[in-house]
């Protein structure tokens, strides 16, 4: 008895005796940590204890139907079933029932074990997924000889090469043939001592188009240290108007969102005060923020937080046309240009903009998730003649569009 003490004390998984009429009999340490209790605190209770007061009446048919079959099963889906501790508070739990024979008749082992770890690496790997379906930048996974495992949407859309066509086959498929084999010797080299390698590097569409990329290759290794995977995450440069050089590259782009920063943003607009100047057109500027997104952030985390500003900032691009530029500011804070519109074309768009952020956003693991936006915006040359009045009156515009409860849009011209 003492050595069936010791073992049962030292299983990992909670377990407990429970007999037909649902009174704890015998539980081991890992239930007593698990539920609350002090040594010896379950046994003598009935197990409705451990269930909340809402699931209790359902827990114990579930109980008397595996009684009755005597077949060992889990109990129901592991992701409607929670536990109660001795202070009140629920955690998931994951439940296997199996029969027992006791002396006053059929009673049942219940081994519990806390499905929190389990939950939280399933909303990770969601969230990776995620991030992998949706992130505007192309990557590709290899095996240790470069042979395609897997590709996400983007990389489908840059190379034109459907998942189906470049899995099982080496990534060479997409060699433009300008770079030598000292090119790749490099390369490679740099891998195997340093475990990564980045730079500017040709490929070919499926087209047969050449482009030019910014990639980062990466190495996955075995728990022995011996590398099993290859993951390339790229940026297509021939299809992004921004700076020459990589460095400048990512001091003008938000790394997050890949949209354009403050710094890259005031050239932009310079250059539309310029064009509108001596074409005589008009254009907007937009101030946007997203209502609720504070909320979401301290609830769910900065991961999803991240996650939601990258799927709004492709909301936004898509609504908008290539001769517009939306840029972040940091943090929930966007700034559009729309060139060569009238002030009922700003109203328009405006709305849409808003209608369509308002969908639900789903975060991988962290669910779905609803925010609203905001919009103040200026107009050149009714508003202002320069960068500087025109920025201030659409954030003046915003400002008021969120006394006035959110979820809408404000020009500066008609501010009281």
């Amino acid at each position: 008895m003492p050595i069936f003490k010791s073992v049962f004390d030292a299983l990992p998984d909670g377990v407990l005796l429970v007999e037909s009429g649902g009174a704890i009999t015998l539980a081991n340490s890992a239930a007593e940590r698990m539920f609350g209790y002090p040594p010896g605190g379950l046994v003598g209770l009935s197990v409705e204890a451990l269930v909340p007061q809402s699931a209790r009446g359902a827990h114990g048919q579930h109980r008397r139907h595996y009684q009755a079959e005597a077949q060992a099963r889990p109990m129901g889906q592991a992701a409607n079933l929670q536990g109660q501790r001795q202070d009140g508070t629920l955690f998931p739990v994951d439940i296997m029932l199996a029969p027992m024979a006791l002396e006053q008749g059929q009673g049942t082992i219940c081994v519990v074990r806390d499905a929190r770890p389990r939950k939280l690496v399933e909303a990770k790997l969601n969230l990776a997924n995620t991030v992998f379906q949706t992130t505007q930048e192309a990557i590709v996974v290899t095996d240790e000889n470069c042979m395609v495992i897997a590709v996400n949407p983007a990389f489908e859309k840059v190379t034109e090469f459907s998942e189906a066509e470049v899995v099982g086959r080496n990534i060479n498929v997409l060699r433009s043939g300008r770079h030598d084999r000292d090119f790749y010797r490099e390369m490679w080299r740099a891998i195997r001592e340093s475990g990564s390698w980045q730079g500017e590097i040709w490929n070919r569409r499926k087209s047969g188009e050449i482009y030019q990329e910014w990639m980062s290759i990466s190495t996955v290794w075995d728990p022995q240290g011996k590398p099993i995977q290859y993951v390339g995450v790229s940026a297509d440069m021939t299809r992004i108007n921004h700076a020459e050089t990589p460095t400048e590259r990512l001091a003008h782009y938000d790394g997050l969102t890949g949209l354009p920063n403050r710094l890259l943003f005031q050239s932009r607009i310079q250059k539309t005060l310029e064009r509108a100047h001596r074409e005589r057109l008009g254009f907007a500027v937009l101030f946007l923020d997203l209502d609720g997104f504070k909320a979401v952030n301290d609830r769910l985390g900065h991961a999803a937080g991240d996650l939601l500003l990258a799927q709004v900032a492709r909301r936004l691009s898509h609504e908008l046309r290539e001769t517009d530029t939306v840029a972040r500011f940091g943090g929930d804070e966007f700034v559009i240009v729309l060139e060569d519109v009238k002030p009922a074309d700003v109203e328009r768009i405006s709305q849409t903009l808003i209608d369509h952020i308002a969908h639900p956003f789903e975060l991988g693991g962290s669910g779905s998730v609803q925010v609203g936006l905001s919009i103040g915006w200026s107009y050149y040359p009714d508003s202002g003649l320069d960068i500087t009045s025109l920025m201030h009156q659409a954030d003046e515009a915003l400002y008021r569009a969120n006394r006035r409860g959110r979820g809408r849009w404000m020009a500066y011209s008609r501010l009281d």
